[in-house]
């Protein structure tokens, strides 16, 4: 039963559906921010009976050493680690490819190094223990030209990271796995809103498109069963093309 869990880049979008819905199972949360500004922010928003269940963790850091002590120090605080979530912004790659190429591969570098880090130093905690899990959420690359963001080059490489660590950490009974978000309604896009809704629509059916914060609680499958599986990339929603 998942109890605790470190979930980074908890203000990012995806960040704050997964947190809510973390919180809503009863789990104690130890949220990662970049300032104390971003965790007040954060905090004021929740309702009072989850505050006390969720520890704002202040920083961000690159350093082995540095990642290590943040994520001990969660876990003592939390008395375990049960769940370690990978969350991050969803960003354009090919807009910033397109506008400065150079950026775009220090960006990259930088995405895919704190994911290493972070989840090896996560890892490294719940193998103590001989369980755990982590999850790399992401969102599908197919949506793009329903004018989502999309990140294949880091996707890609997080989706062969997830399958190299799981290896690495089955002998401790940890799992490792990634999570892809399909098509959901987005409030700052008219077109999600609205304009593609016809793409999901089969004849007469017209199955609802849903809210990020409730295509967030399809991480049920792998909170409730995902120490049964591990190097699996689980997708869940509309608009991702289906691998028979």
């Amino acid at each position: 039963m998942i109890r605790t869990a470190f979930l980074r880049h908890a203000k990012s979008r995806s960040g704050v559906a997964i947190g809510h819905y973390l919180l809503q199972r009863g789990v104690t949360l130890a949220a990662q921010f970049s300032s104390r500004e971003e965790a007040a922010a954060y905090m004021a928003e929740l309702p009072d009976e989850w505050r006390d269940r969720c520890k704002p963790v202040i920083g961000q850091f690159a350093a082995m050493e540095e990642i290590e002590a943040q994520v001990n120090a969660a876990a003592a605080e939390l008395q375990g680690l049960d769940l370690y979530i990978h969350g991050s912004e969803w960003l354009d790659e090919e807009e910033l490819l397109s506008s400065n190429p150079a950026q775009f591969a220090v960006q990259l570098d930088g995405r895919l190094r704190e994911l290493f880090l972070y989840s090896r130093a996560a890892g490294s905690v719940m193998a103590r223990k001989r369980q755990g899990q982590i999850i790399v959420p992401m969102l599908s690359d197919a949506l793009h030209a329903a004018g989502f963001p999309s990140s294949p080059v880091y996707n890609q490489g997080a989706v062969a990271f997830v399958k190299s660590l799981a290896k690495e950490l089955a002998p401790f009974r940890v799992s490792v796995n990634a999570f892809t978000f399909g098509y959901y309604r987005d409030p700052d896009s008219m077109e999600s809103a609205g304009g593609n809704r016809k793409r999901f629509d089969i004849f007469v059916l017209k199955p609802p498109v849903p809210e990020l914060a409730e295509a967030a609680k399809g991480l049920g499958i792998l909170l409730d069963y995902g120490s049964g599986m591990s190097g699996q990339n689980i997708n869940w929603g509309y608009g991702i093309p289906a691998i028979l």
